[in-house]
């Protein structure tokens, strides 16, 4: 698998939404549940996900920040493992930024919900399989 950019992936990864979230449970058990990405996003090495902050995910992610991302293309032939660490976030300027109105579904009065709470996920690997492979290490 040869070395490439961050780039490199960014380029294949525009369009990828949906991902399996791993975190690490308390009994040092991998605990995954699918994910929205907003593949809309340009990809820069860090992925945003809104959640509660009572759930097991954020739970789990304040005990221990290694986490896993795997994304697989509706079309075509690619596969994407991203891991790193994750941050749990509050901040709801900084949560504005990574908004869109379609989360409203899940959380019905917006960044003003109560609970909501922010993940951050900040590569640290990515590997990728599909017509081309690679690695990128951040």
């Amino acid at each position: 698998m040869a070395s490439k950019t961050l780039k490199d992936i960014a380029a294949r990864m525009r369009g990828l939404d949906l991902c399996m979230l791993t975190t690490v449970s308390d009994y040092g058990r991998l605990a995954s549940r699918p994910m929205s990405n907003n593949g809309e996003v340009e990809y820069d090495g860090t992925s945003y996900f809104f959640t509660w902050a009572d759930s097991r995910m954020a739970r789990d992610i304040e005990k221990n920040k290694h986490v896993q991302l795997n994304f697989k293309a509706d079309k075509g032939f690619l596969f994407v493992a991203v891991q790193g660490e994750a941050r749990v976030l509050t901040d709801r300027r900084v949560m504005k930024d990574h908004w869109h109105e379609e989360l409203r579904q899940w959380f019905k009065e917006g960044l003003d919900t109560e609970g909501l709470v922010m993940l951050a996920v900040d590569a640290r690997r990515i590997q990728w399989w599909g017509e081309e492979d690679g690695e990128v290490e951040l």
